[in-house]
């Protein structure tokens, strides 16, 4: 694997912007951290709307320089020229990464995939890490998202929805933790289908394992993040990747949820709020509160005693749900070449 197969120059420049991956831990005792995202999207704009054009022109300025071409107040020019100066270290540590087996990719760059982009636009994650062949996350797929905790009921159903992915030809997208996202992600992988790992944490040591390594040398499972390969757990980087979920796919089952409260609830919340994709749920005797409350705030009903009736899943859910968001590119070379 090659860094510079799936990183441009402005990609890279992105990278040292709105990663850690090149800063060393004494950084964070002089308060030198990446830009969050909505610190990216303004910088974005004042790029395009500069002499420089692209990120790569910000490499080999000096802090009064970037602050004149940019209109930028003295401490952000010099916090991005100083996040620009490890470039070298960041050139040693893609290289540790590939060679391992891992990518990096950001929202400038062409392998980032065009249905989140389109979908999330400027919400659409800076960065991502990932394992197994990138290109096929250029396929939206059928996120599904549940509880950790999940009765007999919820189980068979999470695996039948695995099943119809793949009948479908579409890859299963969810979060990878215990519960519904594994039970529906391994029934599609055992049916000889695909899936998509959207992970909150600890990417690296989740690409070690044995069983994941088979399937990702064999392109049927795709490992990604927002976040740093060797982050750990959080709820709120929990939360932050639910967008992504929704972001990769063409439609979403909610298996289970909780009621105003949980990841789960709040990340179908958010995606029917924003109209990312049709969001089923569950329907039918003995589903959670949290399910039926989602009914009333516009999720489509797929009730469980009707699933193995549906012959062909995504024209089911289209005809209820015809796709309302359209994919427009953006961000730098690749508005250009849309043109």
């Amino acid at each position: 694997m090659n860094p510079r197969e799936y990183l441009s120059d402005d990609g890279q420049a992105m990278l040292l912007l709105c990663s850690s991956l090149a800063l060393p831990p004494s950084a964070a005792e002089t308060d030198l951290t990446p830009l969050k995202l909505s610190e990216w999207n303004q910088l974005e704009r004042k790029i395009r709307e500069s002499s420089l054009k692209n990120p790569a022109a910000l490499h080999g300025r000096g802090a009064d320089e970037l602050a004149k071409a940019l209109a930028l107040p003295g401490g952000e020019a010099e916090r991005i020229a100083r996040l620009l100066e490890f470039a070298g270290e960041l050139s040693g540590e893609l290289q540790n990464h590939f060679e391992r087996g891992l990518w990096a990719v950001t929202r400038v760059d062409e392998h980032y995939p065009s249905h989140l982009r389109g979908r999330l636009k400027h919400q659409a994650p800076t960065v991502l890490f990932g394992a197994g062949n990138i290109r096929l996350l250029q396929h939206a797929g059928v996120a599904v998202v549940g509880s950790r905790d999940i009765d007999e009921a919820g189980e068979a159903f999470a695996r039948d929805i695995g099943a119809k992915a793949v009948a479908a030809r579409l890859p299963v997208v969810s979060g990878g933790a215990r519960g519904t996202d594994r039970i529906a992600m391994q029934a599609a992988l055992e049916a000889g289908g695909m899936a998509f790992g959207a992970l909150a944490d600890s990417l690296e040591r989740a690409a070690r394992q044995a069983d994941v390594r088979e399937f990702v040398s064999d392109g049927k499972l795709v490992l990604l993040t927002p976040y740093a390969p060797d982050a750990g757990f959080s709820v709120g980087a929990a939360m932050g990747r639910n967008k992504l979920i929704y972001g990769l796919a063409e439609f979403a089952v909610v298996v289970s949820s909780d009621h105003q409260t949980g990841g789960t609830w709040a990340g179908a919340v958010e995606a029917l709020k924003a109209g990312w994709c049709p969001v089923l749920a569950r329907d039918g005797d003995g589903v959670p509160r949290g399910n039926k409350e989602l009914l009333k705030l516009g999720a489509i009903s797929l009730p469980a005693d009707q699933l193995s009736e549906v012959s062909n899943f995504a024209e089911w859910v289209h005809e209820r749900a015809p796709a309302k968001v359209t994919e427009k590119e953006f961000d730098f070379g690749l508005r250009d070449k849309a043109r």
